[in-house]
């Protein structure tokens, strides 16, 4: 295990194990973020296992899809939840606050590069995707933070739009107060995606006590928002998954086949794409966190 420290901030992951982030604690509410791992398996399971059935815990990276799926066009198999979770990631360059690691899909032939960086209770994430092929590829990419839901977290969207909700969940519609997990019963669960309405949306979740954390990204980067509420159907406990998207389905093939949907990267031969998110914890009066102005890091 490898730690990022600040004095607000502890962020752990294991490289070993899919590159896992494993912790997101924030030190003045003493909020872990992210679903535990306690029994966290001591290497990659490999692809042939369902992600269903491994740890089901942290933060893990999705490429080329989450569904299991056929490449399209081909007969190529694409594991369930991609190929970079189940395998070892590489350390490059560490810190005691940043880290660079990288692996590698040996089927499709690109390289995922991910940086993580603390700065007080932010955690930004740099990516690179660098198609290493000589044919072009399209990748479905989605993070995959599992997050420990409290009683009474709320979650609040800022600049999207609900898409249609999955037929096999409860919500209808999103409450104007923000959506909670505690309207779920038991071992019900949900899937819906949300798209951003512009350049700079924001999520966040917010607990009872005013604990709150805060993810932002470009949607032209991430156009998509997959929102994955379950309450002990698949999941230990209760958790909320916030995944920040470039494909408007869980699979790679129907994510291209959506009528007028904004499909996932085309990566041309022997050429890259970066992108990032912004994790930010705090602790607030209720208040709704203020969304960056429209050319910051422009």
């Amino acid at each position: 295990m490898i730690s990022l420290e600040t004095s607000q901030l502890l962020v752990s992951l294991e490289p070993a194990n899919g590159g896992k982030i494993t912790s997101l604690f924030h030190r003045p509410s003493r909020r872990e973020w992210l679903e535990g791992c306690a029994g966290l398996q001591s290497g990659p399971s490999g692809t042939k296992i369902s992600f269903d059935d491994g740890d089901m815990c942290g933060w893990d990276e999705m490429m080329p899809t989450i569904a299991p799926c056929f490449y399209p066009g081909t007969t190529i198999e694409l594991a369930d939840h991609g190929a970079l979770w189940s395998q070892a990631w590489t350390v490059v360059h560490a810190t005691s606050a940043s880290i660079t690691t990288v692996a590698r899909d040996s089927v499709l032939g690109y390289r995922m590069e991910r940086s993580l960086r603390v700065d007080d209770a932010k955690l930004s994430i740099e990516y690179r995707v660098t198609n290493e092929s000589e044919a072009d590829r399209y990748l479905l990419w989605a993070a995959h933070p599992l997050f420990a839901h409290h009683q009474g977290t709320r979650i609040d969207l800022e600049q999207f739009e609900l898409c249609d909700p999955y037929k096999d969940g409860p919500a209808r519609q999103w409450p104007r107060l923000g959506a909670t997990l505690d309207d779920f019963e038991h071992g019900w669960s949900q899937k819906v995606f949300a798209r951003a309405t512009s350049e700079h949306p924001m999520v966040s979740l917010t607990d009872s006590d005013g604990a709150r954390l805060t993810m932002r990204w470009r949607s032209s980067d991430a156009p998509y928002l997959g929102i994955w509420l379950d309450n002990c159907s698949l999941s230990r406990h209760p958790v909320i998954a916030l995944e920040p998207t470039n494909g408007h389905d869980d699979a790679l093939d129907e994510a291209l086949a959506t009528p007028g949907a904004k499909g996932p990267w085309q990566v041309g031969a022997r050429s890259s794409r970066d992108w990032r998110l912004e994790i930010e914890l705090s602790e607030t009066n209720g208040e709704r966190p203020v969304r960056p102005v429209s050319n910051e890091d422009d």
